[in-house]
């Protein structure tokens, strides 16, 4: 990962204060004066990282910016390029959770404290990575059943943040389709009435979390229907 300094990240807020880059360009001036956030806490889930910082409410400020820049977000100069995510307006406020993330993936994080319409100097500067995906469903089997059904089992994810199953099916080495989703951990067959005779099909199964998290595909169960 190319390592994002506190030089290139002062040259990035410069361009933005210059009105170059309309679409992240802040809405307050800058004010080296006000204070930085230098004491902020992160701990990643797989989607998701959490913050606790040190509010300054003692010294005037209002809030603070929270920037993220997002995986391979480099620009033609090998810089990242930084999006405002969050405006926390409550001085006493000292908790952020930063949602939709990829899983395994490193974001870099900075902020910024606000008063009236002035922010202040990037301040600490977090990269972080994301927790990898869950491990694949096990004991996975499939069999014919009837001429026109399927039926699969498998063993329940040992995960107990795991909420649901994706079902994902392939006709004749065709594209991947989403076609049913078992919503409960404990709830481990699926059953397929729509075969015909002399396709091969496969199938794989995705268990997806309560927070949007999933798991890496089983690898796929081949059956030619008889």
């Amino acid at each position: 990962m190319k390592k994002l300094t506190l030089r290139s990240l002062m040259i990035i807020l410069g361009v933005w204060l210059s009105g170059c880059n309309p679409n992240t360009m802040m809405t307050q001036t800058l004010d080296p004066r006000l204070p930085k956030v230098v004491n902020v806490k992160a701990i990643a889930s797989s989607t998701s990282v959490g913050f606790e910082w040190q509010p300054l409410y003692t010294k005037g400020v209002e809030g603070i910016n929270i920037y993220r820049t997002e995986p391979n977000s480099y620009t033609n100069s090998n810089t990242k390029q930084l999006t405002k995510v969050a405006t926390v307006l409550n001085p006493f406020a000292s908790h952020y959770v930063d949602t939709g993330l990829k899983q395994n993936s490193r974001y870099t994080y900075t902020f910024t404290t606000i008063k009236g319409s002035y922010e202040s100097a990037h301040g600490k500067v977090v990269e972080i990575k994301t927790l990898p995906p869950m491990p694949p469903v096990s004991f996975f089997q499939g069999a014919q059943k009837a001429s026109n059904t399927i039926k699969l089992i498998w063993r329940p994810h040992p995960d107990k943040r795991v909420k649901m199953y994706k079902i994902e099916k392939s006709i004749n080495g065709k594209d991947w389709n989403w076609v049913a989703s078992i919503q409960n951990r404990m709830m481990v067959e699926y059953i397929d009435n729509y075969v015909t005779a002399g396709n091969r099909y496969q199938y794989r199964i995705i268990a997806v979390g309560f927070d949007g998290s999933f798991s890496e595909a089983t690898l796929p169960v081949t059956i030619l229907a008889r």
